[in-house]
């Protein structure tokens, strides 16, 4: 079994045709066709994985509203086993407006209150995840700083739990994850944690993670978008892995998906280098698809 941990989305995707500008304000109408809605944030990790025929538990806040409704529906339809604490703030969804034709977002309206989860919910989720210790081997920390992710819960989960810790992080809670056994930020964010702008060229983003191995204590990988991926290791070793040049339609969730198989490839007994290749495999796939996409395990080993 693989864990998640982190900020759950519900992402919404209303669809329509555009014909004509609104005569009240220089923008378009959109005429809604259809509406769907998918798994966002560590639900898109968790939904990874379940793509993957993987066991996987998904941790988060949600609240008692249609929205949360609606991703306990989907967990369930997913085969996605979760706990949820609901603390009274509105479930997160991320709103999107798409003009069918031309595949174009028009509009992201999005619902989210962001606030430090309390020390008693913290507890909860402890306790849940001490009872998983025995069949969990790994977890996954998708960390969109909405507030379930503080210091001191870190620092408790860090000696709660027993197996490998691997973090998509957001930049301003870096020092949270130290010690943790590997942390995925993209080019963007690197540059952010080091506080220098990173060039997307071999020699600075070695420089750059062998940096961040030193000050953090953990095996990195560095995503390049176009370029692929890097990965540092605790021993200095660094591997500049390239990716299949593939005609990109959506980027949204890929990170998500690089991780979900970079935990699914190590919980099958890969090698770190092996499982960031095919973690770098899988994100090339997704981005060819329109939306918070996932890859099957026959799209995965197909080649």
């Amino acid at each position: 079994m693989i864990l998640v941990l982190g900020d759950v989305m519900l992402d919404k995707y209303t669809y329509g045709k555009v014909e004509r500008i609104n005569p009240e304000a220089p923008v378009p109408i959109l005429n809604v066709v259809k509406e769907n809605y998918t798994l966002g944030g560590a639900g898109n990790v968790a939904k990874n994985l379940a793509s993957l025929k993987e066991e996987v538990f998904l941790i988060g806040i949600i609240n008692n509203d249609e929205f949360g409704r609606c991703i306990e529906k989907l967990c369930e339809e997913h085969n996605i086993k979760y706990f949820f604490v609901k603390d009274g703030r509105p479930t997160i969804v991320k709103h999107r407006f798409i003009a069918i034709g031309y595949n174009q977002q028009l509009l992201r309206v999005d619902y989210e209150e962001t606030r430090p989860l309390d020390e008693k919910n913290h507890s909860k989720i402890l306790e849940v995840i001490k009872d998983l210790n025995k069949r969990a081997n790994l977890m996954i920390i998708s960390d969109y700083a909405k507030g379930l992710i503080t210091k001191d819960f870190m620092d408790r989960l860090k000696k709660e739990f027993k197996g490998k810790i691997l973090v998509d992080p957001k930049p301003k809670n870096i020092e949270f994850y130290r010690g943790v056994f590997l942390i995925k930020p993209n080019l963007k964010e690197t540059s952010q944690i080091l506080g220098e702008e990173i060039e997307n060229i071999d020699y600075s983003v070695e420089k750059a993670g062998l940096k961040l191995v030193e000050r953090f204590n953990s095996n990195f990988v560095i995503t390049r978008s176009e370029r692929g991926a890097t990965l540092i290791t605790l021993d200095g070793e660094v591997y500049h892995i390239p990716t299949e040049v593939r005609e990109v339609h959506d980027v949204s969730g890929a990170g998500d998906t690089f991780i979900a198989v970079l935990a699914y490839a190590l919980n099958k007994g890969y090698g770190l280098k092996e499982a960031v290749e095919l973690a770098n495999k899988a994100s090339s796939i997704v981005v060819g698809k329109v939306g918070t996409a996932t890859v099957s395990l026959e799209e995965l080993f197909s080649e």
